[in-house]
């Protein structure tokens, strides 16, 4: 018994370990962006000001507020252009940029469609795609909700506001709202979310997993 004892305290602290770590290193990475489909045309020489012109194209414009920009492997593994990753002097600029970016739709480079996306540790987008069909249920049934930084998911019911922080809390919301839960295992993940677009084909995860440093 004691030894058992012994064993779930052990598992716990790693537990609460792995999310401290997680958290911190979400931290390190608030003031990042992920840009996906910048052209491997573009040099690395060449890819902070490409950066800076093309967010001026997109009525933004930045004075000292970029710290660096650089591609997120150092070898290129397949035909898609590697994500580009953009740290920001603060915080508050990546939020201004990323919400006025996400209003716009059709975002594109020389003609190509990019996806630009927060930064995240592997845990927490691990933690945030478990999340995700809870979202899609939510959505099919047109019921409004907001991803709260970085992976609840909050609604607005009779006036109250409900949070739910994983996907125990979030299956037991779904019960409260009368919603079949029998399907969500067959669900794929969805991109639908508020604050959040871009792809989710393999080749990028795998490329996202390759490097998985804060700037």
């Amino acid at each position: 018994m004691q030894a058992k004892q012994m064993a779930l305290k052990n598992t716990e602290q790693i537990t609460q370990l792995k999310k401290l770590t997680a958290e911190f290193s979400d931290r390190m990475r608030r003031a990042n962006l992920i840009i996906y489909g910048i052209s491997e045309d573009i040099d690395q020489r060449n890819l902070e000001q490409c950066v800076v012109n093309w967010l001026s194209e997109q009525g933004i414009e930045l004075e000292g507020e970029l710290e660096r920009v650089h591609r997120l492997q150092s070898k290129r593994t397949g035909g898609e252009p590697r994500p580009v990753i953009v740290k920001f002097a603060r915080e508050k600029t990546q939020q201004q940029i990323f919400l006025a970016l996400k209003k716009m739709k059709g975002l594109n480079f020389k003609g190509k469609k990019i996806f630009v996306r927060r930064d995240f540790c592997q845990d927490t987008l691990k933690q945030k795609s478990l999340m995700k069909p809870y979202a899609q249920k939510l959505h099919q049934n047109k019921i409004k909700f907001s991803w709260i930084y970085p992976t609840s998911i909050a609604i607005l019911k009779e006036g109250k506001r409900l949070l739910t922080r994983n996907p125990q809390e979030a299956a037991k919301l779904l019960e409260k709202l009368k919603l079949d839960t029998r399907d969500l295992e067959d669900q794929t993940s969805m991109d639908d979310e508020e604050g959040e677009e871009g792809p989710s084909t393999r080749k990028e995860k795998r490329q996202r997993m390759h490097s998985d440093e804060g700037l």
